[in-house]
């Protein structure tokens, strides 16, 4: 007798296999997005430390301060920035944007020293990274 099609057991198996090879390719699919955003954050944090040298370096007259302010200390310090052209995009925000995934500006009373951070996804588990001044 000749067999036209697949049994019941090749059926299963090949389906089995199918959804072996979707599942691992969509792990590693969101993997490889966690560290696309982890690495945007870091990029981000780079520019801006960058930026607030220029600034501090451009207000040596002043004492050579960092910017300050109370109220909404990151978007402030983006917006300031920007103005006076030290940073080339006008926004810099965390790819999700939503708790816990934001960035920090923090500074000093005396505006001499600030730290900047933002909420690495790593591996699932949230993760501080954080670049102080140099």
């Amino acid at each position: 007798m000749s067999r036209l099609g697949f049994t019941m057991i090749e059926l299963l198996v090949a389906a089995t296999i199918l959804a072996v090879l979707a599942a691992v390719g969509m792990v590693s699919y969101a993997s490889a997005n966690r560290r696309a955003r982890d690495g945007k954050r870091k990029g981000d944090l780079e520019q801006m430390r960058s930026a607030l040298e220029l600034y501090r370096s451009d207000s040596a007259v002043s004492g050579g301060t960092y910017y300050t302010s109370s109220a909404s200390p990151w978007d402030a310090v983006v917006t300031t920035l920007n103005t006076n052209g030290y940073l080339s995009s006008p926004t810099l925000t965390d790819p999700k944007n939503q708790a816990p995934y934001t960035y920090v500006y923090t500074t000093s009373d005396s505006g001499k020293t600030y730290q900047i951070c933002a909420t690495l996804e790593g591996t699932g588990t949230p993760a501080s990274y954080c670049l102080n001044n140099p």
